[in-house]
């Protein structure tokens, strides 16, 4: 398992390929840091929206603060707008269900869903338990 940090790349963290970071860079974001720091109208242009960064914003956050969930599902998380493992502790497994079988209905606005399988209620109701422990590790 990596271990990201808030100087990892930005890039390499969200897996974006070469022309997105090229364009990333652009607006002076390199780094998680600098990502984190970003005010997403202003790093958003022509080719990113300000949803697009605040949504990378969620997942770069939900990866440091959970690092052991996977890509995908820190993917499918932060594009219901969870972004920390606080909020994902927070989350009542129905309301989870619910809303990731809403994001699979409305697979026009997310194309990139119909490349991945759906999360099962065993592996939804598994990422709330990461979360809490990494809470209670933060804590002890």
């Amino acid at each position: 398992m990596v271990t990201w940090t808030l100087q990892s790349n930005a890039c390499d963290v969200l897996s974006l390929g070469p022309r997105a970071a090229g364009r990333l860079a652009t607006v002076g974001v390199r780094t998680v840091s600098e990502l984190l720091a970003a005010k997403p109208q202003a790093a958003a242009d022509r080719q990113f929206s300000a949803e697009t960064i605040a949504a990378w914003q969620r997942e770069a956050r939900l990866l440091l603060s959970v690092p052991e969930l996977s890509a995908e599902a820190v993917r499918i998380l932060a594009t219901l707008g969870i972004g920390s493992a606080v909020a994902l502790a927070r989350s009542a497994p129905t309301e989870l269900i619910a809303k990731v079988e809403s994001l699979w209905r409305d697979q026009v606005k997310h194309s990139w869903i119909a490349t991945i399988s759906k999360p099962t209620t065993a592996e939804l109701c598994a990422w709330i338990r990461l979360a809490h422990q990494q809470n209670y590790q933060q804590v002890a």
